[in-house]
């Protein structure tokens, strides 16, 4: 049995345009305290609202290294407890190699309809695209439909009632930016 999940990113390229493909993950890891751990395909979601328990650890803001047939992707997006969350905004990782290590990766809770700065880091200080392929076996390249989500493990224990988590890339004058609705259960 195959289990995959479709993606249509919004991939904006350096000179202007945006080209929407249809890519098949397949394979999904994300990074926590020992590594990178396969994950299910199921986890996937491109939904703008999600519903998670209440008392569920906050989550972390990360980037999805994206392997398509015709390069690299980025993208950034949100690792839950029992989901990992992507938009649909991308850039193709050529586009910003040279500069990757200065690219940076915000983040801010809503509640109450209180925007407050969660995170901000340079993606210097998360797992390099590099060290991920070769974690995985292979250091020049993964197999197209692989998906690696890379971020700090959000902090154990701590829970906060949020209505929504956005993340960020910013690199020079440009960025990409994902929001998704948090539906708390119970």
């Amino acid at each position: 049995m195959s289990s995959s999940f479709v993606y249509h990113p919004h991939v904006h390229q350096s000179d202007g345009t945006v080209i929407t493909p249809d890519i098949a993950i397949d394979r999904v890891y994300a990074s926590d305290a020992d590594g990178l751990i396969a994950r299910p395909v199921s986890r996937l979601t491109s939904a703008a609202t999600i519903q998670q328990p209440a008392d569920a650890p906050i989550g972390t803001p990360a980037v999805v290294l994206l392997a398509a047939s015709y390069g690299m992707l980025i993208a950034p997006v949100v690792i839950l407890e029992d989901a990992l969350a992507l938009g649909r905004a991308v850039w193709r990782l050529d586009d910003i190699r040279d500069g990757y290590g200065d690219v940076m990766l915000r983040s801010w809770t809503v509640a109450a309809g209180k925007k407050t700065a969660f995170q901000a880091e340079t993606l210097g200080g998360l797992m390099s695209p590099a060290d991920a392929m070769g974690a995985l076996g292979n250091a020049s390249g993964l197999k197209p439909g692989t998906a690696v989500f890379i971020g700090h493990p959000a902090p154990l224990g701590e829970s906060l009632l949020v209505d929504r988590f956005e993340v960020a890339l910013e690199f020079g004058d440009r960025s990409l930016g994902y929001g998704i609705e948090i539906e708390p259960l119970g």
